[in-house]
């Protein structure tokens, strides 16, 4: 088996710092703005998502799978210059389309929203021809240049949203931020994707390429309206004179519950051209599912359990009020971490399908309670409706999963892990988290507390820390620590 640990350690790395300057963002923007105005920044936000996937769904999966595959270089330059035709031209459309929308107030967002939308229509752009040349590093395995693009764009978007808001732009400016991070970050795909000289081969990709994304396309649409469409939802399904407000509460829970999301995320991107490398080697699909169960979802859980701790040290006394909201997302966002986990996998093993039509029916789930909970209990209504549409979509994954790979339940390891997760939480929520240093103080004792338990019970064996460790850079400090980390777990494991 390949060890893609030090690659998962660069990702991670990246992704650490990549979240302190994204949740550093919408902090200071939630500090710099009113809760309207955080309201109008989370709504364009969650439309630049929604439009966004339509172009980083299908074709740079596809071509991020072709890349990495056995396929010989002229295959590989071809399909990738349809793919960056296909999503440019998709691009175009949708902003074409979303503008008609807009103007015609088929999407009624109202005349505040003209320029906000301008720049929705840009980032879009931007991101389409952006995502197509990140596939090239993901597909060629240079992950730290594709890190390395994913903290410029993220830092760029900090300090644009900080200047322009300070300026006086308001959320305007906050929003300007994404059309000039994402151009920055296209800029530096191109620069270093120098070497992939596609352009030396003629012809486009065969059929089945275009076939191929769009199953992938619709697996991908449906774990990102999932987590999106229910602050729409809000925005929408409340009174006028208080949804922007309550867009901003809500906003609020979702960048605290989604955590996890961006943490699966880092993992999947590494992991996915693995699995799509070794399609028949079990392992990296397995090794997927069992540290997404293991070190993910715990933390979805660990935010719903103690969501007033969280608000209290991330944003400003007013948004305590979307504590019960978050603490229902979170377990909702931790059932989306195993389906997203699952769909990857699904996809890199060429069984798109599967979640091209599971997840699109979770989302009209998700719809359909959002129309019935959300005007008659605001922003917990939102939140109950995607906790719920998560776990269908999440469990009907999962039963077919194990249904189309013919695996064995285990129902012992289900059993500890469910016990290794719920001293997790009891010994947490015991423990003082009011306050900055309580919580990280609390968060660091029982996450030790855990891994013990995890260790004890076998769940985390020795092979996994190796997995885990062989990616640390040799160092005279970190490489003792190691080792000693290592022998305390071998050690474990015999209890």
């Amino acid at each position: 088996m390949t060890n893609p640990s030090k690659n998962s350690f660069v990702m991670f790395a990246a992704f650490f710092i990549g979240a302190f300057l994204n949740y550093g963002f919408n902090v200071v923007m939630g500090w710099m703005l009113t809760p309207a105005q955080f309201g109008m920044l989370g709504v364009s936000a969650s439309f630049l998502l929604i439009l966004s996937l339509f172009v980083t769904s299908a074709f740079p999966l596809t071509s991020t799978k072709f890349i990495s595959g056995e396929h010989d270089v002229s295959t590989k330059y071809r399909v990738f210059k349809s793919a960056l035709i296909a999503n440019l031209g998709i691009a175009l459309l949708l902003s074409v389309v979303f503008y008609v929308g807009y103007t015609t107030d088929i999407i009624n967002l109202g005349a505040n929203y003209n320029l906000l939308v301008i720049s929705i229509l840009l980032a879009t752009i931007f991101t389409a021809m952006s995502v197509i040349y990140l596939s090239i590093l993901q597909g060629t395995f240079r992950f730290s240049s594709f890190a390395f693009i994913g903290i410029i764009t993220i830092f760029a978007k900090l300090i644009s949203g900080v200047v322009l808001v300070k300026m006086g732009f308001g959320a305007l400016g906050a929003v300007l931020s994404f059309p000039i991070s994402m151009l920055i970050g296209l800029t530096l795909a191109v620069l270093l994707t120098r070497d992939f000289t596609f352009w030396k081969t003629k012809g486009w990709a065969d059929s089945n390429v275009y076939f191929f994304a769009l199953p992938m396309f619709f697996g991908t649409l449906g774990t990102t309206l999932l987590m999106n469409i229910d602050i729409i939802g809000v925005k929408f399904l409340t009174e006028v004179a208080l949804s922007d407000a309550l867009s901003g509460y809500y906003r609020a829970a979702l960048i605290l519950a989604q955590l996890p999301i961006f943490i699966v995320g880092a993992l999947m991107s590494v992991l996915f051209p693995y699995i799509s490398k070794h399609q028949e080697d079990d392992r990296y699909a397995s090794k997927s599912i069992k540290y997404g169960a293991l070190f993910i979802l715990p933390l979805a859980l660990v935010i719903a359990a103690i969501p007033e701790a969280f608000i209290g040290v991330m944003f400003p006394a007013e948004y305590i009020a979307s504590a019960p909201a978050l603490s229902i997302v979170s377990i909702g966002m931790g059932f989306l971490v195993m389906t997203m986990v699952l769909t990857n996998i699904f996809q890199a093993r060429n069984v798109p399908r599967i979640p091209a039509f599971v997840l699109p029916l979770a989302v009209v789930i998700e719809i359909i309670l959002l129309i019935a909970l959300v005007p008659s209990h605001g922003i917990v209504g939102a939140a109950g409706s995607t906790a719920i549409a998560c776990s269908i979509g999440c469990i009907v994954l999962a039963g077919l999963y194990v249904h189309t790979y013919k695996l064995k339940i285990e129902h012992f390891t289900i059993v500890k892990t469910l016990v290794s997760i719920s001293i997790l939480l009891l010994v947490l929520y015991n423990l003082p988290h009011t306050g900055l240093f309580q919580l990280v103080g609390s968060l660091a004792l029982s996450g030790i507390v855990y891994l013990m338990i995890l260790a004890s019970f076998g769940l985390l064996t020795e092979e996994d820390t190796s997995i885990f460790l062989s990616g640390m850079p040799d160092h005279r400090i970190i490489t003792p620590f190691a080792e000693m980390t290592s022998r305390v777990i071998r050690k474990l494991n015999r209890v």
